[in-house]
């Protein structure tokens, strides 16, 4: 029984004891500062069962408050309140039913802690075509396109909550991210939307949409389409188009590595774009590069790519975001057997404790890495592709995401759909 497991059952004990039953009177009154102090240890799906308790429990533990507090207290001070989920997405033409998507959730603490062990996931399948463009605070962002119009969709696995922005105009969405602005307390998406102007062909532009009852779709002026800095080369076309969000008390951004040189990032507070340059060592690395990948590793803006020439997979970690001189390689691994056959393109997603990397292929391959003695894990038992119904063996696009589960929801937001559907086993 883990840290969480126990704070929740002397909680519930406590809680048990203050509810009357038929046959038992009620104890005197908790006060109310007591109760939220005991349900605040709570990990966030033990919470998420107790709102059917009574009413007031419900509107208690959804209310902006407690949720707010929740999550300072499992990032800051006990972060076995929230436990780490893996959100793989997976879509592929099928026959008479346009596209066939699924996003399948499993367990990191499960990952790490058995590895030999068939992992439990869970599915939930899309109405329409949805694209994954971030993850923050237990929330997953996604765009959703039904053949005609296309909608941001934030979604909270944990609690159900999902909420459908109004349609976004515009050709196509190509480069996107979402994020979190700590200054003004709120969620943001944004994508690079081509339109058609004549006689000029294409034109550019951001699109910015914040999370709120009344918000709507903006254009903001600033592109990095416009940047004349010697750093990029144009046109601005990204090795990843999904960004990645980077959040601390001094910045909230959006990443792009672009050019396998040069990391773009998107100011959520500012709205203004800006970059630095990635670590190789030698102004020809970028060249000889394949498949980079932006990434969050123990807080810690990351980046991992396979180095053709070296023949090599290289994470690498900036220890001061911003600071393109605080890169430091975090781990170098040769190309073997093993790393061959996932087709390389390891996308990073977390480092436990115990210093192992996790990462996963495209062939949706669990791959275990520990980082003090270089040895190598590939648990057949948690092959995606292989073993579990809902991926299938030909794969049109995967995108893998991190994330904890929380109550967050977004301020004065309401769910306004029931896009992702629970399938049973």
């Amino acid at each position: 029984m883990n840290d969480a497991e126990k704070n929740a059952s002397r909680g519930l004990v406590l809680l048990h004891r203050h509810t009357a039953t038929a046959r038992t009177p009620p104890l005197p009154d908790l006060p109310e500062e007591l109760i939220i102090e005991i349900l605040l240890r709570l990990p966030a799906r033990t919470l998420v069962s107790l709102r059917s308790v009574c009413s007031s429990w419900r509107n208690l533990i959804s209310s902006p408050d407690f949720t707010d507090k929740h999550l300072r207290r499992s990032c800051l001070r006990d972060p076995s309140l929230s436990s780490l989920r893996i959100a793989c997405y997976n879509s592929l033409p099928s026959r008479g039913h346009g596209v066939y998507d699924s996003i399948g959730v499993l367990s990191v603490q499960s990952i790490m802690d058995n590895p030999s062990e068939p992992t439990k996931v869970d599915y939930f399948s899309g109405k329409s075509y949805n694209r994954i463009v971030g993850s923050c605070h237990g929330l997953l962002c996604f765009f959703e396109y039904d053949g005609q119009n296309t909608h941001g969709i934030l979604w909270n696995p944990c609690t159900g909550f999902i909420f459908q922005s109004p349609q976004i105009s515009g050709e196509a969405i190509h480069i996107c991210g979402f994020g979190y602005d700590h200054f003004s307390d709120s969620y943001k998406l944004l994508g690079f939307i081509m339109e058609k102007v004549r006689p000029y062909g294409l034109e550019f532009s951001t699109r910015i949409y914040t999370f709120g009852p009344t918000s709507s779709w903006r254009r903001i002026d600033d592109t990095p389409f416009d940047q004349s800095d010697d750093l990029t080369v144009e046109p601005f076309i990204p090795d990843n188009m999904e960004g990645v969000f980077f959040g601390s008390t001094r910045a909230c951004t959006i990443n792009w590595s672009v050019n396998r040189r040069v990391v773009v990032y998107f100011d959520l507070s500012k709205e203004t774009y800006g970059q630095f340059l990635l670590p190789y060592t030698d102004s020809n690395d970028y060249s000889r590069e394949k498949s980079t990948y932006l990434c969050i590793l123990r807080n810690c803006l990351s980046v991992c790519y396979e180095h053709l020439n070296a023949k090599h997979w290289i994470v690498w970690q900036m220890k001061e975001y911003g600071d393109a001189q605080s890169w430091n390689k975090l781990v170098s691994i040769s190309f073997r057997w093993k790393l061959e056959n996932l087709g390389f393109s390891l996308q990073s997603l977390y480092i436990s404790k115990n210093d192992v990397l996790l990462a996963i292929s495209p062939s949706l391959r669990i791959f275990l890495c520990n980082l003090k003695d270089g040895s190598i894990d590939l648990p057949d038992s948690i092959n995606l592709r292989k073993n579990y119904r809902h991926f299938p063996q030909s794969i049109g696009s995967k995108i893998a995401y991190i994330y904890h589960e929380s109550l967050v929801s977004p301020n004065g937001l309401q769910s306004n759909s029931s896009k992702m559907v629970l399938q049973k086993p």
